[in-house]
Parts: C-alpha cells; structure tokens; sequence
C-alpha cells in the first residue's frame, strides 16, 4: 500500500449574516488541508485516511471574537467505518473540540472556542480507519449543499460597533462542487 499526502484546497461559497441589521452577503472563503492516504487498498484491507486543516486566523478587522465553529465531513464512503479520532490542534480556545454524528452520512467536528482574532489556531486532524467493501473508490471530503446545510460554520462577533453574525458555507458549485479531500481505489 502507497501512502501519499496531498495538499486540498477547497473553495467555499459563505453567507455572512450580520445582527441586528439582518444584513447578508456572500464571500468566496478558502479551506486548506494537508490529507494523508493510500492510493490504492485491496478490498478488504484496513487503512486511515488523515484531514488535517491548514491554521486559520481571523481579522481583528472583522471581529473580536470568533466561537462554535463546525466543519461538516462526509462518512468515507464504499468502506466500513471501524472508528474516527480526532488528534492535535492547537490555540482551540476554553472548551475542547468533538466530533457529533449527523444524519445522511455526516459527522461534524465541533469546536466551541472562543478564538480570538489574529490569533493563529488550528482545528484537530480527523482521522478514519475504514476497510474497503470493494464496491467503488473509498471517498470523504467536506459535506454541505447550501447555507441551511452547510459544511463549515461559525459565530462572530465586533464589540466595537455592537454587531454580531454567522458565517455559513458550502464546497462552491462551481469550482469543487464534490468537495472531496481523499479519494482511494481498492483493487482486487
């Protein structure tokens, strides 16, 4: 088995909702990941696909005070699930990330915060242990189909005009509609 570790960028269309004016506007944001994987797997074989995120930091500009950020994956699909852990991270603010299973295929990482801007931190890296079935390509990546269903979130705050908000986003449609981070082919 060849281990191989990319880096991903994924393009996301994001909503910002701004309270109390109800305003709303969209911006095109970035996610980066370093993803570690096999090329290929015999059906059968067990073997970890690892998502690390890339660190992130928040302006000052834009907010004083980021919290309850989310970041929705899909379940490796063509595989059997034997766990997933999460490793790592660092500056994830008072309260420790965790992982919550949602329906369709989804698990969402969830990180309470708060983080503060222009402070450097990164989300822990979302490890799965999967066994190929054999029934197609062994594939995960972000979840999410528009702002009601999204595949990264969270709150944010600007203490110096007293406004607050979301930031809700999706993989673009156009750019990278499938939002797929790891792909393995099992061979026979």
């Amino acid at each position: 088995m060849r281990i191989s570790t990319v880096e991903r960028a994924l393009a996301l269309t994001c909503r910002v909702h701004t309270e109390p004016h109800g305003d709303d506007h969209t911006i095109a944001y970035t996610l980066r990941f370093n993803v570690t994987a096999p090329r290929t797997a015999r059906v059968g074989e067990e073997f970890e696909i690892v998502l690390v995120p890339a660190p992130i930091t928040f302006s000052a500009k834009l907010s004083s005070g980021i919290d309850d950020i989310a970041l929705c994956f899909r379940i490796p699909t063509h595989a059997r699930v034997v766990r997933h852990t999460l490793t790592g991270g660092e500056a994830l603010g008072e309260a420790s990330p965790y992982t919550e299973p949602l329906p369709g295929g989804r698990l969402v990482l969830r990180a309470p915060g708060p983080f503060r801007p222009e402070v450097p931190f990164t989300l822990p890296a979302l490890s799965w242990r999967v066994r190929a079935d054999g029934s197609g390509p062994v594939e995960t990546g972000l979840a999410g189909t528009d702002f009601t269903d999204p595949a990264w979130s969270y709150r944010w705050a600007r203490a110096a005009d007293a406004v607050s908000g979301d930031v809700t986003g999706f993989p673009d449609p156009v750019v990278d509609p499938s939002g797929t981070l790891g792909r393995t082919v099992p061979m026979l």
